[in-house]
């Protein structure tokens, strides 16, 4: 009975990320520097060519206290063997993002908490171009305190559409087959 009892626990604290379809995402970073400490966030897979959500969690270090009144902007770096052209968009959903410029190939795009479904984050949509290690830079100003804080995304190509529905588009006739082996074996003539 109690071990019924944590399943269902466990199965019921999944369950709202499932169903809202709303999560986190993937840590990328997890720092201190100054008087800050921050968690950024990304979109579990990001590949080349879709929007995906930057997020950035900054709290206070002595109290782990969110800081919901800073100034956050994203710096990015392309991938090093590659050349971003200014008619590729960086930014995702039009009107959403403010872009603060490009320059050397890197663009800075101001996050904020109103974009997020979470209002304790900072979020900007980004729309990665290329594909490879991307650096991001996160500057964040809060009254008199500022501090950059470094990390690497990595950017995949995008998977090919069939690929992901293999295993799926197999296991039927693999079930039809091993029920047709079944059926022929306990023919009642083959037991003669």
């Amino acid at each position: 009975m109690i071990r019924s009892i944590q399943i269902l626990a466990a199965v019921l604290a999944f369950l709202p990320g499932f169903v809202q379809g709303h999560s986190l995402g993937i840590v990328r970073l997890r720092d201190a520097r100054g008087p800050f400490v921050i968690t950024v966030f990304t979109s579990p897979e990001l590949v080349s060519g879709r929007a995906a959500d930057v997020s950035v969690l900054i709290q206070r270090r002595d109290s782990n206290e969110a800081v919901l009144d800073a100034i956050v902007s994203f710096v990015l770096t392309p991938p090093r063997s590659s050349i971003l052209n200014d008619t590729e968009p960086m930014c995702g959903q039009p009107g959403l993002v403010t872009t603060l410029g490009s320059q050397d190939g890197q663009t800075t795009i101001l996050a904020r908490r109103e974009q997020s479904p979470n209002k304790l984050l900072y979020t900007a949509p980004v729309n990665f171009p290329l594909t490879g290690p991307w650096g991001l830079d996160v500057l964040v100003r809060h009254g008199g305190d500022s501090a950059k804080f470094t990390c690497e995304i990595p950017v995949d190509l995008p998977a090919r559409p069939l690929a992901g529905l293999v295993p799926f588009l197999a296991l039927p006739p693999l079930l039809v087959t091993l029920f047709a082996i079944n059926q022929w074996l306990r023919m009642p003539y083959r037991r003669k």
